[in-house]
């Protein structure tokens, strides 16, 4: 048993590393499919300096779009994640678990980092060195915190869906006949 266990303990790393190659390729994706940055200008509003991408629009349909566009291929990737880890772990469901886990924030994480190294600085933060009237190009990043969750839930969503798949009875339990053998009932307790 403890020869089984250690050659087990490898195939946990998969998921971790999977996850670690996973979240810079959806990066790299994210940016390509929201790109390229919109370019907008500097205003000048009641508030003071203000850049937006369109004059009719303030930013909230774009920022939607980096967000949803991170949400739709996090869930996708995640979700191989999570199956290819069932796979792999179906003899170790808890560290399994435990490892899709680790590589689902991983790919989480990279496929921020990635994706927004490859997108401007935000114009935001850069509107005091500029004057009304600039044009400056828009950055790629998420919108609140709870699309950072898609990793996490979808890999494990992927992961329970296969192993309670995987982890049914492979032979249905034995046929329960209601007609009885005599030589099979336990005598009575009046014969004896």
């Amino acid at each position: 048993m403890p020869e089984l266990r250690a050659s087990l303990r490898p195939i946990l790393v998969i998921p971790v590393v999977l996850g670690a190659a996973l979240g810079p390729l959806g990066g790299w994706l994210w940016w390509t499919w929201w790109g390229p940055a919109p370019e907008g200008k500097i205003y000048d509003t009641r508030v003071g300096a203000k850049w937006y991408p369109d004059p009719f629009d303030p930013g909230i349909a774009r920022d939607f779009g980096g967000t949803a566009t991170y949400v739709v291929l996090g869930l996708g990737l995640a979700l191989l994640l999570g199956i290819v880890a069932a796979i792999l772990c179906r003899r170790t469901a808890v560290g399994g678990l435990v490892a899709v886990v680790l590589g689902a924030a991983a790919g989480a994480a990279l496929m921020v980092l990635v994706g927004t190294s490859f997108s401007p600085p935000d114009p935001a933060t850069l509107v005091a060195s500029h004057q009304v009237g600039d044009a400056l190009p828009g950055h790629l990043h998420v919108a609140g915190w709870t699309p950072y969750l898609i990793w996490p839930v979808g890999a494990l969503l992927g992961y329970f869906v296969v192993m309670v798949s995987i982890l049914t009875p492979s032979r249905p339990p034995a046929a329960v006949s209601s007609e009885t053998n005599e030589s099979a009932r336990p005598p009575s307790p009046a014969a004896t």
